[in-house]
């Protein structure tokens, strides 16, 4: 019918068509470019925070209070002491497994620290608190045996799956591994301080694990962290699979190095739209394919003032 539509017309037609085209397109344009500035702010937000938060409080103060400690955990392992999140110094276990930390400054009242370790592969890690009373003086804490470090392959895994637990300590020394079940398991570190323990029909549940050793007769403390790990059923699995794949569609739907695309689709988007409407007639074999017409708003023939871009 379209062929005997007066010239005229046909021409107010398209110009109409143009200009609506034209209107939509800025909007659309406009839209994405707030949104894309929204996610640019945000990102830029988040990483301020991030960053305030990571920063590092020194503090210095005068007085004649000293903590020094010492003992050993595996050779080449890196030894870092905190106090309330706070550093205070750093140091590397020789080859022989053995560190020393000493001449760090203290206020009196001084009364707790932790040592975090990682051993020289960076498979596993371990975490010793102490507590004592108010210091009013120096403290000296010497001949520690710390925990080996202790690293899980994987910290979700299926029903009756399997996970290798491994870690370093004193070369020779002999390993066990807690399970919160109450099960526990040893071997003997070879001549490296590396061990490791294969973990296999684990029954659904959530676990924390830990590792003791023991070396020339003398035990080890025990960790004040534990490693966890989750043991999934299978409609466990389903249900993290689907929220793991959501997450990262919408990790990569609003990254930073996304931002262009939001620009870039819908305009490509728009101009396939502005052809399609101005020249129907050359895309006759899409609209006429037996697939569009299961489509609803296909099945009824509509003025051209119905369509969602130009009157």
């Amino acid at each position: 019918m379209k062929k005997f539509l007066p010239k005229m017309y046909r021409i107010k037609n398209t110009e109409s068509r143009i200009k609506g085209f034209t209107i939509t397109f800025f909007f659309v344009v406009l839209f994405t470019i707030i949104l894309n500035s929204l996610f640019i702010i945000h990102d830029r937000v988040e990483a301020s925070v991030k960053k305030a938060s990571a920063s590092v409080e020194v503090s210095g103060t005068v007085g004649g209070l000293y903590l020094n400690v010492s003992g050993y955990i595996s050779p080449y392992a890196s030894i870092v002491l905190t106090s309330d999140g706070i550093f205070y110094r750093a140091t590397v276990a020789d080859k022989y497994g053995y560190f020393f930390i000493s001449q760090i400054l203290i206020k009196e009242g001084f009364s707790h620290f932790c040592l975090e370790a990682i051993d020289i592969k960076r498979i596993g890690e371990s975490v010793t608190c102490f507590n004592f009373p108010p210091a009013t003086g120096g403290i000296n804490m010497k001949d520690l045996f710390l925990p080996p470090t202790l690293g899980l392959s994987r910290t979700e895994i299926g029903e009756g799956g399997t996970v290798i637990a491994s870690g370093y300590s004193m070369p020779g020394a002999k390993v066990t591994i807690h399970l919160s079940n109450g099960k526990f398991l040893t071997t003997t570190a070879d001549s490296t301080g590396y061990y490791e323990f294969k973990l296999e029909n684990i029954k659904a549940g959530k676990y924390e694990l830990y590792s003791t050793a023991e070396y020339n007769d003398k035990q080890s403390l025990e960790p004040t962290s534990r490693a966890k790990l989750t043991a999934l059923t299978l409609w466990e699995q389903l249900w993290a699979f689907i929220r793991n794949t959501f997450d990262r569609i919408w990790r990569f739907l609003t990254s930073l190095s996304l931002g262009p695309l939001w620009i870039g689709i819908p305009i490509i988007i728009s101009i396939i739209i502005l052809i399609l409407k101005i020249w129907p007639e050359k895309f006759t074999f899409i609209y006429n394919n037996k697939l569009m017409a299961l489509i609803p708003w296909r099945r009824k023939k509509k003025l051209h003032h119905s369509w969602w871009m130009g009157y």
